[in-house]
């Protein structure tokens, strides 16, 4: 998650899924891991964000696999792929903008 901390953030709106991507900070503090980022004041989704458990995922890197790679002859392709799925409870902190 540090390597790769580019992620989508999921929240529920009206039964409707929310998306944004996002760069994270990623923070251990004692038995939890804490995941930081920003959203912009005119993004609707931030509205939402702690009503429910959100969903991050984070992905990379990502490959096709060709048959040509394997030594069986009846090997189909594939596509070779990391990722991880954070769920938990949010909470916004409010800044105030800068000038």
């Amino acid at each position: 998650m540090k390597q790769y901390s580019f992620a989508t953030i999921i929240t529920v709106k009206d039964s409707i899924s929310i998306a944004t991507q996002l760069p994270f900070i990623i923070e251990a503090s004692r038995d939890k891991l804490i995941l930081g980022s920003h959203f912009a004041v005119a993004n609707e989704q931030s509205k939402y964000i702690e009503a429910a458990t959100s969903l991050v995922i984070f992905t990379e890197p990502h490959a096709y696999i060709s048959p040509v790679h394997y030594d069986k002859r009846e090997s189909v392709s594939t596509w070779d792929y990391i990722a991880v799925h954070a769920y938990g409870k949010q909470r916004l902190l409010k800044t105030k903008p800068q000038r």
